[in-house]
């Protein structure tokens, strides 16, 4: 799957791309969530299990087929993000798809481009079955959460302990879309 926004496109994932995914997630992270989450926390992130290049290879290698990876890129082939959806994997009973991850570095955003994505992996999972749709957040993310809100989507009010650091619990909200992204455009 394939898509492009002004000034951007988006492609899938190529087999080989884990350092990328890795180095995007790393940067999107830290540009994120600085002075939210302990510096502690943001520098060790290349050692992090979930966040190295080696657990973004055994993701891409053992990827299901209902589960998309996507690189965006500007027009000159810098990228800026990625995305990774599909099949939601269990924590919210009833919800059929998930995206799981979409970073987009601070000069990508601003511009339209997120609500692009969200369109086109939404319109990919519905195609697939995979409806209604959730999206998880950390809870202090707000500048994420209006977006999501923008959407349509419905904070679900079910929170998980993601981690704990420096003596602080970090924990996640889930939005759902029951009648899907178009709705909210209705």
């Amino acid at each position: 799957m394939a898509g492009s926004y002004p000034g951007f496109s988006w492609r899938d994932a190529r087999p080989g791309e884990a350092d990328l995914l890795s180095r995007l997630a790393i940067a999107g992270w830290r540009e994120t969530y600085a002075g939210a989450m302990p510096d502690s926390v943001l520098s060790a992130l290349e050692s992090n299990p979930h966040q190295n290049a080696e657990s973004w290879e055994r993701r891409l290698v053992r990827r299901p087929p209902d589960r998309w990876a996507q690189v965006i890129e500007t027009e000159a082939g810098e990228p800026v993000g990625f995305l990774w959806f599909g099949r939601e994997e269990g924590r919210l009973p009833g919800y059929g798809g998930e995206v799981e991850k979409i970073y987009l570095l601070r000069r990508a955003q601003g511009r339209g481009l997120g609500r692009a994505l969200m369109a086109d992996c939404f319109q990919t999972m519905e195609a697939a079955g995979l409806y209604p749709v959730a999206i998880w957040v950390f809870d202090f993310n707000r500048r994420a959460r209006a977006f999501y809100e923008k959407l349509g989507g419905k904070p679900l009010g079910r929170r998980e302990l993601v981690f704990q650091a420096e003596g602080r619990d970090f924990h996640e909200i889930a939005f759902g879309w029951p009648a899907g992204l178009a709705a909210a455009d209705a």
